[in-house]
């Protein structure tokens, strides 16, 4: 065999060698991101459960509480989130209490659109129900004077609210004569 022929025997060899080394780069890449993805699916699964865990002790304590779980009964015996005039039945003690606690409602929903612009909240929780229970408690958290929470939280309230006043508008036309 001669040097040339040599040479394109090695030429050979070092490009299936190359050829195998990208094959096997491109599994192994593969295989990484199949990791990084369950890994992501992983910490997503822990975030809600860490804030289900969350909320649910928050509503347990509540329920539980000689202070909050009275206000709860006696708001939602009054119409109370639907009508929100049922606020006017607190004392101003029992009024100071509720703000309280819908101060740490709000932080809470403030902290949930956080992990939702971070991606760590999904499109579908976001728009089923964050929204919804955001809409729901906004009007209580105007009415308390509850502010504090982060600017694009507050914006995300506006257009919340603001989607709402155009649904009802809509659906409802005498609404907007009076």
């Amino acid at each position: 065999m001669t040097i040339i022929e040599l040479g394109a025997l090695g030429e050979f060899l070092g490009s299936i060698a190359v050829l195998a080394t990208l094959v096997y780069l491109a599994v192994q890449i593969r295989q990484n991101t199949r990791s990084m993805e369950e890994s992501r699916k992983l910490a997503l699964a822990q975030t809600y459960q860490m804030r289900s865990d969350a909320l649910q002790m928050m509503l347990v304590q509540a329920a539980d509480s000689e202070h909050i779980g009275p206000l709860i009964t006696k708001l939602t015996s009054a119409g109370y989130p639907e009508d929100i005039t049922a606020l006017r039945h607190l004392s101003r003690i029992e009024r100071g209490r509720f703000r309280m606690w819908q101060i740490a409602q709000q932080t809470h929903w403030d902290n949930m659109f956080f992990q939702y612009q971070q991606g760590f909240i999904d499109e579908e929780y976001y728009r089923d129900s964050f929204r919804e229970r955001v809409r729901r408690l906004a009007p209580t958290w105007q009415e308390l004077n509850v502010a504090g929470a982060r600017r694009s939280f507050v914006e995300e309230i506006e257009s919340i609210m603001q989607e709402t006043a155009n649904n009802n508008a809509a659906t409802d036309p005498d609404k907007t004569a009076e």
